[in-house]
């Protein structure tokens, strides 16, 4: 049986950082151009070096999102860009357009290509062509059922094949969507994407200008077009069984707490089940940690048939159990921890504190004391304290600090 990777988004250092020490196999990045999320952060062209010295440091992998579709004054920074890759010797490159993947082929012939979701890659003729003109790995689109997949890994069982498994959807085949160049003017497909599926909508009829006509009984209006997330944790032995390659989480916008929960929880259920499949039963308590993330409704796609609805009609917001308030700066084998701080928190209150093997432990803060040893009630967002807690325990670097909203 295969041992599929788990590859985590990484928008930036800090959260490649995240995505390492919370159990990646891999991760996905992305250069300042010529990538489908322009607003990500994404990485320079030193700190792309940087995070290549890091991922190899750790024996893991990087692999480099080049999956734009470009017009022809976008091809000769591509090709700079493709040279400097291969001087840094990354993973792979991920690709959508055809033209790109030729140059790749050519300029970089040693580095494998992954096709990506962009491609639509939705049968098995294309992933089998994309194999014969030297694909490594096809990015299989969102769009398939569970039967769609499994006849493409028979029919071509010689190509890696990677599936999304946890994050948003989109709701325009497999991201190619037009809505945010048309009402913002800014394209998706070259990164720059509003998310205008999330936002309210209204009817309105032309001979009655101005006057707005909820497309349902709501005072709010629609959201018609959003989405929910997809979360395939209750059914990943399943992909395991079918031989998938790659369990990619989609996120690289998403925070820190997403990255560390995400990437700790699809590990643990991939090694429980690998360590013993015959008498493998899926544990709710992982999809209860899911569910802490910010995230909106779940859903299992297209992958398995099921009666709920997919998209959320009722709001764009994010459900929010628990706030992300900072994250453990050093090692600590005390009641002493040197945070700091992305949320404000305060003495006496109750936290969480995600490790990175997965598991959590419960504290209250004692005192707060900042860098200059002047003890405080409340942290200040951006700012590195030492807090005492009510227990001595080991607390490992990285881990995240969480509470729970009221």
């Amino acid at each position: 049986m295969k041992y599929p990777e788990i590859l985590a988004p990484a928008g930036n250092l800090e959260k490649l950082q995240f995505a390492i020490v919370y159990g990646a196999d891999a991760v996905y990045v992305a250069g300042k151009e010529f990538s489908l999320r322009s607003y990500a952060g994404n990485l320079s062209n030193d700190e792309m070096a940087e995070a290549v010295r890091l991922v190899h440091k750790n024996n893991k992998k990087i692999y480099v999102t080049l999956n734009i579709f470009p017009y022809n004054k976008d091809i000769e920074g591509i090709k700079e860009y493709l040279h400097f890759l291969k001087s840094l010797n990354v993973d792979a490159i991920i690709i959508s357009d055809l033209g790109v993947f030729s140059i790749a082929r050519e300029m970089c012939p040693n580095i494998p290509i992954h096709i990506s979701v962009q491609a639509n890659n939705l049968n098995y003729k294309e992933v089998e062509t994309w194999k014969k003109l030297g694909a490594r790995r096809a990015i299989l689109a969102r769009e398939l059922s569970f039967e769609d997949i499994e006849e493409i890994r028979k029919m071509v069982p010689n190509i890696e094949l990677e599936i999304f498994v946890h994050g948003a959807i989109c709701m325009a085949y497999s991201g190619r969507c037009l809505l945010s160049n048309y009402l913002s003017g800014r394209d998706s497909n070259k990164g720059e994407c509003t998310q205008s599926c999330r936002w309210k909508y209204y009817l309105i009829e032309e001979k009655r200008p101005g006057e707005y006509i909820p497309i349902f009984e709501d005072s709010k209006g629609t959201y018609i077009l959003n989405s929910k997330d997809l979360c395939s944790i209750e059914n990943l032995h399943k992909f395991i069984e079918l031989g998938i390659d790659s369990f990619k989480i989609e996120g690289r916008m998403k925070s820190n707490h997403y990255i560390a929960v995400t990437t700790a929880i699809y590990k643990k259920v991939r090694d429980e089940y690998l360590k013993n499949p015959e008498n493998y039963e899926f544990n709710k308590k992982y999809m209860l940690e899911l569910e802490k993330i910010s995230h909106r409704p779940y859903t299992q796609g297209f992958y398995f048939k099921e009666d709920k609805m997919k998209q959320n009609y009722e709001s764009s917001d994010y459900i929010s159990t628990y706030t992300y308030t900072g994250y453990v700066l050093e090692d600590s084998v005390s009641d002493i921890i040197k945070v700091i701080v992305k949320r404000t928190f305060k003495v006496n209150d109750e936290i969480e504190l995600f490790i990175p093997d997965g598991n959590f432990v419960t504290a209250k803060v004692i005192s707060i004391k900042n860098e200059e040893n002047i003890e405080e009630i409340y942290t200040k967002q951006g700012m590195k304290y030492f807090i005492k807690i009510n227990k001595n325990i080991k607390i490992p670097k990285f881990s995240i600090i969480r509470i729970k909203n009221t």
